[in-house]
């Protein structure tokens, strides 16, 4: 079970606040523990779904000098002991961060508030896919409301003319399902009620032809592939 400094922990990771022997430390859990790895998930969606709805424009050079002295970049900066204090002293975050006026700020207070506490939906099950090296490749979290959430942890090489393909197999009789296509490595969010969410039940990404398999069933090379499991959570 993730506790809550682990939770915190994962938020930091997600906006790039880890550094040195810690974030050596976190990755290295990360590439083993897989309730860990849900949490960097539900983080990244959580983030990537406020970049979906500002419109980014870049902020005034006068702006982030006056961010820099509030927090006394000029001078001695005191290192910050908790993660909402770094969030807001971390000159390189906010240097990688555009604006859009009120509602951006909005948007970043909410972010703020919700790491002190919130209540996160729990998957029914979780799959790590890992590629032909057995390396993480991405995370599929499927919930009791009939979405499905995908998080690539890697850049993926999509040539030219063609698309990725979420499946999913829980019955050879039925053979392999359509989940969904994915453009490029992006976080996406699926609402398929129609499919079962069971332990064992395979995940795979195959590289098909633009627009989608031709037969209905995989014809490429599989990219990554695993079994969910329930998270002990």
């Amino acid at each position: 079970m993730t506790d809550h400094r682990d939770e915190l922990q994962a938020g930091e990771y997600v906006l790039g606040l880890l550094e040195g022997p810690t974030l050596a430390e976190f990755e290295r859990r990360l590439a083993h523990d897989r309730i860990l790895q849900t949490a960097v998930a539900n983080w990244r969606e959580h983030f990537s779904a406020i970049d979906a709805n500002v419109t980014p424009i870049e902020a005034p050079a006068t702006l982030l000098e006056k961010i820099e002295t509030s927090i006394g970049r000029a001078g001695t900066v005191e290192r910050a002991s908790g993660f909402r204090e770094r969030l807001w002293s971390n000159i390189a975050f906010w240097r990688g961060t555009s604006f859009a006026g009120v509602a951006a700020s909005l948007a970043l207070a909410m972010v703020v508030v919700s790491l002190a506490g919130r209540a996160t939906p729990k998957p029914i099950v979780v799959a790590v896919m890992q590629t032909a090296e057995m390396s993480p490749g991405a995370i599929v979290n499927a919930f009791a409301d009939g979405s499905l959430t995908i998080v690539p942890l890697k850049d993926f090489v999509v040539p030219e003319g063609q698309t990725m393909q979420l499946w999913t197999l829980w019955d050879k009789t039925t053979g392999p399902v359509s989940v969904g296509l994915l453009a490029r490595s992006k976080s996406l969010h699926f609402k398929r009620s129609d499919l079962p969410r069971g332990n064992d039940q395979l995940y795979e990404i195959t590289l098909e032809p633009a627009g989608g398999s031709p037969t209905g069933k995989p014809t490429g090379p599989v990219l990554v592939k695993g079994f969910a499991t329930t998270p002990r959570i």
